[in-house]
């Protein structure tokens, strides 16, 4: 079993400035932060303070929302789709979102690294496929590294 934080203020406020700093913004609603031993960050709503946690076993948390490390935060699949979801409703802007074309994202959901040149910055980046988000993946040295979950890929998708 494995051992769940509750992220304080000052962590919330740490981890805020690097989603900042990689995407412009951060999350708009009130939740409750968790990170496991693996520096993953789950979000749940904040009514879980009401439960009194020491008396449950628990495994996972919430929505897994990222992975934590340092400076910086690989957002989840469904994490990178939260974040855009909740600042479109304010029309606030997001930065670091790659738009793929078709050959592009069946390639990804493939399993492949994708070749694009996306600048000199070495980033993480919201890949987006006909305004849908699709994922966050880390652009490097001219190249989309595929974090895509094997549970995730396929050849039907698009």
């Amino acid at each position: 079993m494995q051992k769940l934080t509750i992220l304080n203020t000052r962590r919330i406020k740490e981890f805020n400035k690097v989603l900042i700093k990689q995407f412009g913004t951060t999350l708009q609603k009130e939740y409750a932060y968790f990170l496991n031993e693996k520096n993953r960050v789950f979000i749940v709503n904040k009514d879980i303070a009401k439960v009194d946690l020491n008396k449950l076993r628990i495994d996972k948390i919430g929505l897994y929302f990222a992975e934590y490390k340092d400076t910086q935060a690989r957002l989840s699949k469904e994490g990178s789709q939260l974040l855009v979801q909740e600042n479109e409703t304010i029309n606030h802007d997001i930065k670091n979102i790659v738009e793929l074309d078709e050959k592009e994202i069946k390639t990804y959901f493939e399993g492949v690294d994708l070749e694009k040149d996306c600048g000199e910055e070495n980033r993480f980046v919201l890949l987006q496929y006909e305004k849908n988000i699709v994922g966050c993946a880390k652009y490097k040295d001219k190249k989309i590294i595929n974090f895509l979950p094997k549970t995730h890929r396929g050849t039907v998708i698009v």
